[in-house]
C-alpha cells in the first residue's frame, strides 16, 4: 500500500539577499512545474551559503518531484542537520523514502515527525501506510484508527485500513471501513472494487459480483475488476460467466498476471477443450516456467486425446516441479492411454510416495495393475482408495466438523447426512447433524436425529439433555414421555429430566403428571430456575396466583440480574397485577424492562397502569407491545380501552378494529373480559364472554373466562356449569379450575 506525497514550498525565511533570490527563481520554476531548472537554482543559493537550511528542504522537495528519491532524501537530512526540530522535513524525507521501498528508515522519520507534531492525521496516515507495506498491518490499523480519530471524516483513512484489516484476514472488519468510505466518498470506483474482494473472501459472491459489477460502471477500462469478477463467478461455478469477464480482461490489458492460465481453467470447465488449449498456449508464453501452467495444458490435450502431446507437456511439468504428485498421477493415465503398463504404475507409485492420501493416485495405480493384470493389487489399492475417498464415513464426519467450525452449517450437515447414508448406524453423525439442525431452527430434524441417535444408543444421558433442550421439542414427537422416563431411569438425579418429561406430559395433555415432574425436579434441585418458571406458569394458567407467585419470587432468589431473570420479573408482575398488588406489579415490571424486555412485558405493564388509571402511560406502553410485535392483538385490544379512557374514541375504534384483524374475534373478546375483570368490571367481563361465544361457540376458553367471570359475580352453580362445558370442548386445565370452586 503506498502512498506519495505532493510537496509544497514553504515561506521564505529572510537571509543574504542573493542567495534569496536564486531561491525566489528556484520557487517560481518549481511553481512552474521546471523541477530541473528549479534545482540549479536552489543550487545557486546553496553555493552561496552552505548553511542555508531553506535551500536544501526546498531543492529536497524539486528532487523529490522529479522522482530523484535518493537526492531528496540526502538534502532533507541535511536540512535536519540545520533544523532538528522541523517536523515537514522528517515527514518529507520518510515519505521519499518510502518511495524507494526504505519503509524502516521512513518509519524511524514519521516517527520523529510525530513526536513533533503528534495531532497530524497526515503522519499517522503516511507511517500506517509504510507498516503495511512491511505487511504490519495490525501496526498500520492502530496508525489508521489514530488518524480517523484526528480526522474523521476522513474516507481514505477509512479505505487504507480497510486493505490493512483485509490483508490481516479481518474481511469483515475491511468490509466495515470500505462501508464507511463509501458513505463518505460514493463516486471512487476502487472502493466498490476492494469491498468486493473482501467480500469474496467470506463467500459472499453475490455481494462481491454487485460491487465488481459497481467499480465498472465508474471505470469500464478497469481490467482487474472484469479479473476479480471472473474469478468470483468461476466459485460460484458460473463458467460462461467467467470466461466471458476474463475475455473482457484480456482486451484491456492482456498483460495482467494470471489472466490467460485462469481463462484456460474457465473454458476447459465448460468443455470448450479446443478453446482452453488455446488460452494455455498463451499462459505458457507468459509463464514458460511455471510447472502448473504445463501441467493444465497436458490435461486439456488428453481431453483432446493428444496423448504425445500431453505428454511432452507432462514431463516438461515434472521436469519444472519433481514433488508435484498430480503431475506423475496424471501422466501414470496418459502412459495407460499409450500402453506403457510399466511406465503408469512407476508414475502412480511416485504420486503415492509424495502424497500418501491421494485418492486418485490410487485410482490410477489400480488401472496400472489391471492393465499389467495384478488382481491382487488392484483390490488392495481400491480398498485404500475407499478408506480415502467419499466413501469413508469417518471423511465425511470430520470434514462436516471443520465445516461446522467454519460457520457453514448447511455445508456441514449435508456431509453428516453423506456419513450416515454410508453408514446408517453411524451416531457421531447423528448428534452432530442433530446439533447443527437446531442451530438452523429446523426443530423437527433435530428432534428426529437425537431419537434416532437414542434409539441406537438409549444409554446416552448427554443425548436426552441435548434432545429437550430443543425449543418445543415436544410438538415433533410423541415419544417424548417415554424418552424421558428412560432417561430418568438413568439418572434419578438429573432434575432437567423431570423438566423435560413434565412438558412432555403437559403437551399431551397430563397436566397433572406434568406439575408432579416438576414438583419431583425442584425436590431434586430446589435451584432450578427452568422448573420454577415452567411450574410457576403452569399455576399462573391453573389460576394458583399465590403458587405462581412463590415459584417466581424463589426463582429470583437465585438470580435476579441475568438476561434470563426478565422473564421471571414480568411474569412475577403480572401476577402481583392478578392479586391486586399494583406497586409490587410496576416495581417487577420495571425491573423486567431494564433488563431485557418484550411485547409482552409492555402489555402486562400497561395493564397494570390501566389499573391505576395511568391511561396515558398505559397507552404507551400498549404502543411499545405494538412496536415490538405488530400483530399484537391483546395489546391492541388493550390499548382501545386506554384510549376511550381518555375520551380518544377514534384511536380506541382504530386499536380495535387492529385487534380484530390479528386476533380472532372470539380470543379477543375473551382476552379483553379478562382485563375487564382484573378491572373490577364484571358485568362488562361477562358482556364480553357472551359476544365471544356468539363468535364462537366451540371456543373452550371463552366458557372458561365467563365461568371466572360469574364465581366474580357470586354465581357459583351457573359458573360450574360454565367449567363443565370448557372441560366438555376438551381445555384440560378447565377440570383443574373446576375442582377448585366447584367440590
Amino acid at each position: 500500500m503506498k502512498k506519495f506525497l505532493l510537496l509544497f514550498l514553504f515561506p521564505l525565511s529572510a537571509f543574504a539577499q542573493t542567495a534569496s533570490t536564486y531561491i525566489q527563481n528556484g520557487n517560481a520554476r518549481a511553481n512552474a512545474k521546471d523541477y530541473n531548472a528549479a534545482v540549479q537554482e536552489f543550487t545557486k543559493a546553496i553555493q552561496l551559503n552552505e548553511s542555508n537550511s531553506d535551500a536544501y528542504f526546498y531543492r529536497a522537495n524539486a528532487y523529490g518531484n522529479l522522482k530523484n528519491y535518493e537526492a531528496a532524501i540526502a538534502d532533507y537530512a541535511k536540512t535536519i542537520s540545520f533544523r532538528s526540530n522541523f517536523a515537514t522535513a522528517y515527514y518529507y524525507k520518510a515519505n521519499a523514502e518510502s518511495s524507494i521501498g526504505d519503509y524502516h528508515n521512513a518509519i524511524d522519520d514519521f516517527n520523529k515527525a510525530i513526536s513533533l507534531e503528534p495531532q497530524n492525521a497526515k503522519m499517522y496516515q503516511y507511517r500506517g501506510s509504510a507498516k503495511s507495506n512491511l505487511q504490519d498491518y495490525t501496526g498500520a490499523i492502530a496508525d489508521f484508527s489514530f488518524a480517523l480519530k484526528l480526522s474523521p471524516g476522513n474516507a481514505e483513512l477509512y479505505e487504507y485500513r480497510g486493505l490493512a484489516k483485509n490483508n490481516k484476514g479481518d474481511f469483515k472488519g475491511a468490509i466495515d471501513d470500505y462501508n464507511t468510505a463509501i458513505k463518505l466518498n460514493p463516486q471512487k470506483g476502487d472502493l466498490y472494487r476492494y469491498r468486493a474482494d473482501a467480500k469474496a473472501s467470506i463467500n459472499d459472491y453475490n455481494g462481491a459480483i454487485t460491487d465488481y459489477t459497481t467499480a465498472l460502471t465508474f471505470n469500464p477500462q478497469n481490467a482487474e475488476a472484469y479479473l476479480y469478477r471472473a474469478n468470483t463467478k468461476g466459485n460460484q461455478g458460473d463458467y460462461k460467466g467467467a470466461v466471458d469477464d476474463y475475455k473482457k480482461a484480456a482486451a484491456i490489458n492482456p498483460g495482467l498476471k494470471n489472466l490467460f492460465f485462469y481463462l484456460a481453467n474457465a473454458a476447459s470447465k465448460t468443455g470448450d477443450s479446443k478453446a482452453a488449449l488455446d488460452y494455455f498456449n498463451k499462459a505458457v508464453s507468459q509463464y514458460p516456467n511455471r510447472a502448473d501452467v504445463y501441467l493444465y495444458r497436458g490435461l486439456v490435450k488428453s481431453n483432446l486425446k493428444d496423448y504425445n502431446g500431453a505428454m511432452a507437456d507432462l514431463d516438461h511439468s515434472i521436469a519444472l516441479d519433481p514433488k508435484n504428485a498430480d503431475a506423475y498421477q496424471n501422466r501414470a493415465l496418459v502412459k495407460l492411454e499409450l500402453n506403457d503398463g510399466d511406465g503408469a504404475k512407476s508414475d502412480a507409485d511416485s504420486a503415492i510416495i509424495l502424497n500418501p492420501k491421494s485418492l486418485k493416485a490410487y485410482i490410477s495405480r489400480s488401472k496400472a495393475k489391471m492393465a499389467l493384470k495384478d488382481t491382487a493389487g488392484v483390490i488392495a489399492d481400491l480398498t485404500q482408495a475407499i478408506n480415502i475417498n467419499n466413501k469413508s464415513d469417518e471423511a465425511y464426519l470430520v470434514r462436516g466438523d471443520a465445516y461446522r467450525n467454519l460457520g457453514n452449517r448447511q455445508a456441514a450437515i449435508h456431509d453428516y447426512t453423506t456419513a450416515i447414508q454410508v453408514n446408517p448406524n453411524y451416531t457421531y453423525a447423528y448428534l452432530n447433524r442433530g446439533i447443527e439442525k437446531d442451530k438452523t431452527n429446523d426443530q423437527a430434524g433435530a428432534v428426529k436425529d437425537f431419537e434416532k441417535l437414542l434409539s441406537l444408543s438409549p444409554q446416552r444421558q448427554d443425548v436426552y439433555t441435548r434432545l429437550g433442550r430443543v425449543t418445543d421439542f415436544y410438538k415433533y414427537t410423541t415419544n417424548g414421555v417415554s424418552l424421558f422416563t428412560t432417561a430418568i431411569n438413568l439418572n434419578p438425579t438429573n432434575s432437567n429430566f423431570y423438566l423435560f418429561r413434565g412438558e412432555a406430559k403437559a403437551a399431551a395433555g397430563d397436566i397433572q403428571g406434568a406439575m408432579a415432574d416438576y414438583d419431583a425436579g425442584i425436590a431434586k434441585n430446589p435451584k432450578n430456575i427452568s422448573i420454577l418458571l415452567k411450574r410457576g406458569l403452569n399455576r399462573a394458567d391453573f389460576q394458583d396466583n399465590t403458587g405462581a407467585l412463590a415459584d417466581f419470587s424463589a426463582a429470583i432468589k437465585i438470580d435476579s440480574t441475568s438476561d434470563s431473570s426478565a422473564v421471571v420479573y414480568q411474569n412475577r408482575g403480572h401476577i402481583q397485577a392478578r392479586l391486586k398488588n399494583y406497586k409490587a406489579a410496576m416495581a417487577d415490571l420495571d425491573k423486567a424492562v431494564s433488563i431485557y424486555s418484550n411485547d409482552e412485558t409492555f402489555l402486562f405493564r400497561g395493564d397494570v397502569k390501566l389499573a391505576l388509571k395511568d391511561y396515558a402511560g398505559a397507552v404507551d406502553d400498549f404502543h411499545n407491545a405494538t412496536y415490538i410485535n405488530n400483530r399484537n392483538a391483546k395489546a391492541y385490544a388493550h390499548s382501545s380501552i386506554a384510549k376511550s379512557k381518555l375520551g380518544d374514541e377514534q384511536g380506541s375504534t382504530d386499536d380495535f378494529d387492529n385487534a380484530l384483524k390479528f386476533g380472532d374475534g372470539s380470543y379477543v373478546y375473551t382476552d379483553l373480559a379478562e382485563l375487564k375483570l382484573s378491572l373490577n368490571d364484571a358485568a362488562g367481563a361477562l358482556a364480553d364472554c357472551v359476544t365471544a361465544i356468539t363468535l364462537n361457540s366451540k371456543y373452550a376458553g371463552a366458557y372458561l373466562q365467563m365461568g371466572l367471570t360469574k364465581i366474580a359475580l357470586n354465581q357459583k352453580p351457573e359458573a360450574c356449569t360454565d367449567f363443565n362445558k370448557a372441560i366438555e370442548l376438551g381445555l384440560k386445565k378447565a377440570a383443574i379450575i373446576a375442582n377448585r370452586y366447584c367440590r
